[in-house]
């Protein structure tokens, strides 16, 4: 029982890592934790209670190399499943988090003008690479990631891509605050351009969740009609007509 807990420890650890990693927002962090939480502690009841039943042994199966294959293409299948479940998930609550960050948000086309750029070198993941400047007259800072092409690898790249003096035209958000304020033009504003990524993502998501769950399905079905389980001397009789 301690050994299911560890796992799941080891586990909450490594989800918990790459999503800080990645700057998942806090909250998804504390709900995949409670996941892992609820997923061990229904799974370690369940074991307890399976152990006072003595279960029947297994009967064998009429084609065990081909129930083998299935069972491969069966585990295959229901990790694409959770996979596309997990970051269809996060893609999804990052676009609409995004989208109502800025729904509603009062915003007018500006230019930001760089006064220094900043590359500074993390642990973790790439650098951050972000700017001081002025709007309409108005100290801001701005991340850079969207303005460049590439990914300078020093403060000298940075500022040769962007020196001080260069014009950026930007959407600006006055009543919100840090870099959110600055955001650079594109032909959609932040807002739509948020929704329109949330609604894709769950499209998208629901046809592969429909898809893997389709044929999910259709391999346990497939499975349980070719590899069917009989009594031993079946498959004795069926193994030496087959000599």
């Amino acid at each position: 029982m301690a050994g299911v807990w560890l796992i799941a420890l080891f586990q909450l650890g490594a989800a918990t890592a790459f999503m800080l990693l990645f700057k998942f927002p806090k909250f998804m962090i504390v709900a995949f934790g409670a996941m892992i939480f609820i997923g061990t502690l229904v799974g370690t009841t369940l074991k307890a209670r399976s152990r006072t039943i003595r279960p029947a042994p297994p009967k064998p199966v009429t084609h065990p190399a081909l129930n083998r294959v299935f069972g491969l293409l069966i585990a295959i299948v229901s990790l694409a499943l959770f996979s596309t479940l997990l970051f269809g998930f996060v893609m999804f609550m990052n676009s609409w988090d995004r989208w109502h960050r800025y729904e509603g948000q009062r915003f007018h086309e500006a230019d930001f003008v760089v006064k220094r750029p900043y590359y500074q070198k993390r642990s973790k993941g790439g650098p951050d690479l972000y700017a001081s400047g002025t709007v309409e007259g108005t100290s801001e800072w701005m991340g850079l990631r969207q303005s460049l092409q590439f990914v300078p690898h020093s403060q000298g790249e940075l500022e040769a891509a962007i020196p001080p003096g260069t014009s950026i035209h930007v959407y600006y958000f006055p009543d919100m605050k840090g870099q959110a304020r600055v955001q650079v033009y594109t032909d959609v504003p932040p807002a739509e351009a948020s929704h329109r990524d949330a609604m894709k993502t769950l499209n998208y998501s629901l046809i592969l969740l429909g898809g893997c769950g389709g044929l999910l399905l259709m391999l346990l079905q497939m499975r349980r009609l070719i590899c069917v389980e009989t009594e031993p001397s079946t498959v004795r009789a069926m193994a030496a007509g087959q000599r």
